[in-house]
């Protein structure tokens, strides 16, 4: 059986999810033909550092304050990059850089721009880089996808997509979260992209990777904060509210509407309607799966779920797809849907070469057109007017952290590949 060797780079609370799904995963590893095993970490905070050493059991030798460091080691067979937005880029292209396949959380960056970096790099140096988004690895999107390309949905034409909470700011109303997540110098940009690749891509993905032809946005932070609250040295930075309407080649609409604070209430509706039916998008993931939860028992959220509406026997119906239990019952029947029902599954597969790249989900490129619309609405925003594709693309912004200061040196990231 093979043994894949990671390196995570950075300590915080999403690279103990990874280490949850790791740990998840292998208990499938007969039926995969490979296990994963951690072996290195890097994180800037020592004491941090520490902690993770001590709770997954690595030696105080294969921890490190520095992650260039952990990138001289020649046993590793991948690095999985667990660190802020804006810090994606910089150390993705380092590991790239340094001879590893990449594997990085999302967003893959708080703009088109500096994701489109990250995937011209692995082009050109002929690595391999996969960005995690969880919301692509179930049946609920399976189901959606391969109903709009079958024509059960005739021709698409609009999209309605809202998520919106009334306090649930990162770092702000929820304090278990680290501050940087209303950072603008490193968060790029707030829930809107953050949660927005979970949403966006899912439904740019089931319609098939349509092109974008224009975006009308309103994105900023409506809701006041209280000063006494912000710990960040950098201030509160990012939006509270992201609205737009787009549309693509294809003909199809599609509305977001996100917020992360509001004087209203929770709730989310998404829906996608078409010439003969259409569904209604239940629970998407934002958890990273089932495997994301010890002992796979989701804790919170419900199973993503999808409701279909049309026309049956020229009766118009509404029926519910069951696509949770049906996905178990599909896993069972045929165990290489595990390769894409995990992300870190599917990563460590199309790494190893039992997926290819036809036959694996093409995250970046996802990430990419994902970035593509969001920084659409924000520019919008800034010129106060509709936006064309090629404008956002030409115009989007670096945000990339360009220097970090790790131990007492300040380090200069250097993007050059």
């Amino acid at each position: 059986m093979k043994e894949v060797r990671v390196g995570i780079i950075g300590a915080g609370m999403i690279s103990e999810r990874h280490m949850t799904i790791y740990e998840n995963m292998n208990r499938y590893a007969e039926l995969l033909g490979f296990r994963a095993k951690v072996v290195a970490c890097a994180e800037a905070r020592a004491d941090r550092l520490k902690a993770w050493g001590e709770k997954y059991g690595l030696e105080e030798k294969d921890l490190y304050t520095d992650f260039r460091e952990l990138l001289k080691r020649d046993d590793l067979d991948t690095v999985d990059v667990c660190v802020h937005n804006n810090l994606h880029t910089p150390v993705s292209i380092a590991v790239m850089k340094a001879g590893f396949d990449c594997y990085c959380e999302k967003p893959a960056a708080a703009s088109y721009h500096d994701a489109k970096m990250m995937i011209d790099c692995a082009k050109k140096l002929g690595r391999k880089f996969h960005v995690q988004i969880s919301s692509l690895m179930s049946p609920q999107t399976r189901v959606a996808r391969d109903m709009i390309a079958a024509g059960d949905l005739g021709t698409p034409y609009y999209v309605n997509l809202e998520q919106c909470v009334s306090r649930r700011r990162p770092g702000y109303d929820l304090p278990e979260f680290t501050s940087d997540f209303y950072s603008r110098r490193v968060a790029g940009h707030g829930p809107s992209i953050d949660l927005g690749i979970y949403v966006i891509g899912q439904i740019l993905f089931v319609l098939g990777m349509p092109e974008l032809l224009s975006v009308n946005g309103f994105a900023r932070r409506g809701i006041d904060v209280d000063e006494r609250l912000i710990t960040n040295p950098d201030g509160f930075g990012v939006e509270d509210i992201c609205d737009g309407f787009a549309k693509f080649e294809n003909g199809v609409g599609f509305h977001y509407l996100s917020t992360s604070a509001n004087h209203y209430k929770d709730y989310s509706m998404t829906y996608i309607l078409g010439s003969k039916g259409g569904l209604e998008i239940l629970d998407t993931d934002m958890a990273g799966g089932r495997m994301g939860f010890p002992g796979m028992q989701r804790t919170y959220g419900a199973e993503p779920e999808l409701r279909f509406y049309g026309d049956m026997g020229g009766r118009n119906v509404a029926v519910d797809l069951k696509c949770d239990e049906n996905g178990i019952l599909e896993q069972r029947q045929n165990p290489n849907m595990l390769l894409y029902n995990d992300n870190q599954i599917m990563w460590l597969a199309y790494k190893l070469g039992i997926l290819t790249d036809e036959t694996r989900y093409n995250t970046p490129e996802v990430a990419l057109s994902q970035l593509l619309f969001t920084d659409g609405l924000f520019l919008s925003e800034e010129l106060g007017r509709e936006v064309k594709a090629e404008e956002i693309k030409a115009m989007s912004p670096e945000l990339y952290i360009k220097e970090q200061e790790i131990g007492s040196e300040m380090v200069k990231y250097d993007v050059e590949f």
